[in-house]
């Protein structure tokens, strides 16, 4: 071997080792990982890799049939257990949700029954874990675990649907719900799925367009969002219409109470200088610049999903969207958002706003390139460190600045709260 070569392959070592390093301090916490609701419905060995389905719910098949589909594969079966553990995971956050009750207004049976089953596997993959994972209900439990070596099962619930149906009659015991997932240890809640509800508006393909109501928060939807700053659950507004992510912000604060949007995207970041000048349908799922700047002025944080269609609508020559996109593009992504938010001037550090929240497993059009699963989550950590990136922002992106929301949330609760006026609007129809 050469000297240039040797050279090179010494220096190639030392990246190795210092990605190594760097990946297990920054103790990656993923804020909304799917994956233990695919293997909870289909029956998989989440430990033992095995993605072979027992059953196939006709859930998962809608899911699989609608899920846009870019080039890189798989569109499915991102992270098992083996890839948890390989890829370094520090924790992730693990939503309930209930997928025929966004479609439908009226319930079969109660949605609770989502949120009851999904614990209750959480828990039964952490007992099979020999030791690998913990259920970690606070920062503290997940740091404790950090210092243990023990990766974080963290317990959410993905859309308030979840609490039960709409209306008045069941306003009462949705709130007292919260109260339960509270004591479950849940970090957030989020307020809307695929789906209007009498909280307020979903922003991205509502899976029951039939539905009208205001654009921001209704009465209730206020009373909601107040409740959970008293339990000191942390609200979650990934899937929520611009309007009423800024209406929720305002009353967060007031309470001195951070937001987060656990898996999410930039609209103007997203259109690459407004290419298609026309925004794709789809980008409604993600967030305006003003719902940005709201989210910052909180104190919050928003995780970057890493699901190719909703960071690049660039539009191909053969008038296709977009739908893969490599780990560079990626790190590019974090770094072209911490520009948008610098310009708006609301926060001493853009980079205290942003964090990691993949939807793997979520029926993402597919993952980025450079990575075939969660055993390839090192792969992003490197693509920081060959862009430049100091090691403290890697570990803030990465869990710090999760830990300081949730923190957030869970402190502002043990504080006299501010009466708010109410607004005078419509209730949801």
């Amino acid at each position: 071997m050469g000297n240039t070569a040797l050279h090179e392959a010494e220096n190639d070592s030392l990246l190795a080792r210092k990605t190594r390093r760097v990946h297990s301090l920054a103790y990656p916490i993923d804020t909304h990982l799917d994956s233990l609701y695919v293997t909870r419905l289909t029956g998989c060995d989440f430990w033992a890799g095995d993605w072979r389905a027992k059953q196939w719910p006709l859930s998962m098949r809608l899911i699989t049939a609608t899920a846009p589909r870019g080039k890189n594969v798989p569109h499915f079966r991102h992270v098992g257990g083996p890839d948890f553990l390989h890829g370094g995971y520090g924790g992730a956050c693990f939503a309930a949700h209930a997928l025929w009750e966004n479609l439908f207004g009226a319930r079969f049976g109660d949605p609770w029954s989502n949120w009851l089953t999904h614990r209750d596997y959480v828990h039964e993959i952490v007992g099979q874990s020999h030791g690998r994972l913990r259920l970690a209900n606070t920062p503290q439990a997940v740091r404790a675990a950090w210092a243990d070596g023990v990766a974080s099962a963290i317990l959410a619930v993905e859309g308030a649907h979840v609490l039960g149906g709409n209306g008045a009659s069941t306003q009462a015991k949705r709130l007292a719900r919260l109260g339960e997932l509270a004591k479950s240890g849940a970090a957030y809640v989020t307020l809307n799925h695929f789906s209007h509800t009498d909280i307020c508006r979903s922003g991205y393909l509502p899976m029951n367009p039939w539905r009208k109501g205001p654009a921001g928060l209704s009465a209730f939807g206020r009373d909601f969002v107040e409740h959970c700053m008293e339990l000191g659950l942390l609200i979650d507004v990934s899937h929520t219409a611009d309007q009423a992510i800024i209406e929720t912000a305002e009353l967060c604060l007031a309470h001195g109470v951070p937001l987060l949007a656990s898996h999410a995207a930039s609209r103007t970041v997203s259109l690459n200088g407004g290419q298609p000048a026309t925004p794709p349908r789809y980008l409604d799922r993600t967030l305006s610049d003003a719902a940005i700047r709201a989210i910052v002025e909180t104190g919050g944080t928003i995780s970057i999903i890493l699901a190719p269609i909703f960071l690049n609508a660039r539009i191909l020559e053969n008038g296709k969207p977009c739908m893969d996109v490599d780990l560079e593009y990626v790190v590019n992504y974090y770094e072209r958002l911490a520009s948008l938010i610098a310009t708006m001037h609301v926060t001493a550090d853009p980079w205290d706003h942003l964090s990691f929240g993949s939807d793997f497993d979520g029926g993402i059009s597919s993952i980025p390139t450079g990575m075939q699963s969660g055993t390839d989550l090192i792969q992003l950590t490197r693509a920081m460190l060959a862009a430049g990136w100091p090691e403290e922002r890697i570990c803030r992106v990465y869990s710090g600045n999760f830990l300081r929301v949730w923190q957030g949330a869970k402190s502002a609760s043990a504080l006299p709260q501010r009466v708010i006026a109410p607004k005078q609007e419509p209730e949801f129809a």
